[in-house]
């Protein structure tokens, strides 16, 4: 459980730190490929079918909320996806959550103003 919080917290500050070629993937949604990100579980039947299960689930998330989030979270959040391993439409969706949920709160503080 306390590795789950610390890579939580880690995320949501990997997505909004500033990084490098954030502008430039803004406006253009990434196409991981599903197979590549699951690659890891080749040969293994059940593992595979869940993991691109749960990759196009993600997905369908990054695709509502991409227009949503402010430009500079998604090119942030596209850098950081980029980077992983695997699980990248998961980290994309829970990034881009974290993004909005940040532009949520910052128009609310300054509504009280």
């Amino acid at each position: 459980m306390p590795k789950t919080v610390f890579a939580a917290a880690a995320l949501v500050l990997l997505c909004l730190s500033p990084a490098r070629g954030a502008e430039r993937q803004a406006a253009i949604m990434p196409d991981f490929s599903l197979e590549a990100t699951c690659g890891l579980f080749t040969g293994h039947p059940r593992p595979l079918a869940l993991c691109l299960a749960q990759e196009a689930r993600f997905r369908g998330e990054v695709t509502a909320l991409w227009g949503r989030a402010p430009d500079p979270g998604r090119g942030k959040c596209a850098d950081l996806a980029a980077q992983s391993e695997r699980g990248k439409y998961q980290v994309l969706s829970r990034c881009l959550r974290a993004a909005l949920s940040e532009a949520e709160w910052k128009e609310a503080v300054g509504s009280i103003k």
